[in-house]
């Protein structure tokens, strides 16, 4: 990095939702090498560039205030930036053309309905539309994009099951960025073994793999259902206000999401989808993994070719 200008990221985690983000972002957040931005999703290259480099550096660098040029790793974790690849990824070529780019992907079948959950529990997408009907809503969408006004639903969360056509979203940061400089990774590992997940980041990232010999692994950003609505409005409003503060104390964050939980949690986790819906997400992108596994050199899990459980 240019010592001297302001600190700017050489490490992005650029996607997926719903696929352990958080929980890595954290992770790393916390390791010695590492210096996190101050909100985990600054969503920075989803928006349009100045096309003066001087500013675009400048106001990237607002979000790493705190880090400096001697951090070997400066990240932020945006996992929206998969879903708008084509103008994400030229964007970053210009300002960021050797950032180490991380990609964790989730069987796309479970991501899909954990993202309506997740946005639902939100307050994103409207109560009364089950996710069968949201998968129709997104179909409709892709078949016929003029038919957005009548669906119900904000244009991002019908892009969302698209998405889950990893090989198309991909493409343009593997056009742009050396294949070294990516590493796409899977959910399923993350949850087999954490700690043999943040070993290989770490390698990727030339940071000390064994700091995680020793560290306290938790869950974060857990979707769960609520059992007030205007409660968890507030608690999505306070949470956006302090993350910045949070983020540097996530000891604090996970106390007082715990309160929160028993104070206004009605499950974790949720229902299962019907076999007629999962049936119809299963075909959709079950054309598509191959592309995926060419493009990566590496198969999917075997799990993501089968019926899976959702509890």
């Amino acid at each position: 990095m240019n010592t001297d200008s302001p600190t700017i990221p050489n490490f992005i985690i650029g996607g997926t939702e719903k696929s352990g983000t958080t929980s890595v972002f954290v992770y790393l957040s916390q390791h010695p090498e590492v210096c996190a931005s101050s909100k985990k999703e600054t969503d920075f290259f989803r928006g349009e560039l100045s096309g003066d480099p001087a500013i675009d550096h400048a106001n990237y660098a607002s979000f790493f205030t705190r880090c400096t040029s001697s951090t070997p790793i400066v990240m932020e974790a945006s996992p929206g930036y998969l879903s708008e690849a084509a103008t994400v990824a030229p964007r970053m070529a210009k300002v960021i053309p050797a950032v180490k780019l991380l990609f964790v992907l989730r069987n796309p079948v479970d991501r899909l309905y954990s993202a309506f959950c997740f946005h639902a529990a939100r307050l994103n997408i409207r109560a009364d539309i089950s996710f069968e009907a949201y998968v129709d809503k997104c179909l409709a969408y892709e078949r016929d994009p003029s038919l957005l006004a009548s669906l119900g639903v904000d244009e991002w969360y019908l892009k969302t099951m698209g998405v889950g056509r990893y090989a198309d979203s991909l493409q343009p940061f593997y056009a742009l960025f050396p294949d070294a400089n990516i590493r796409v990774m899977f959910f399923d590992e993350l949850k087999a073994d954490v700690q043999e997940f943040m070993n290989s980041v770490s390698r990727f990232l030339d940071i000390d793999a064994t700091y995680w010999s020793s560290y306290e692994f938790q869950k974060e950003n857990v979707t769960f259902s609520v059992a007030n609505d205007r409660l968890h409005k507030l608690a999505l409003a306070v949470n956006d206000r302090t993350e910045s503060i949070l983020r540097r104390r996530p000891g604090l964050k996970r106390a007082l999401v715990g309160i929160y939980k028993r104070l206004n949690r009605a499950r974790e986790g949720y229902e299962p989808m019907s076999q007629d819906v999962q049936r119809t997400v299963d075909s959709y992108y079950a054309p598509h993994l191959a592309d995926l596994e060419a493009l990566i050199g590496r198969p999917v899990p075997d799990a993501w070719r089968q019926s899976t459980s959702h509890s």
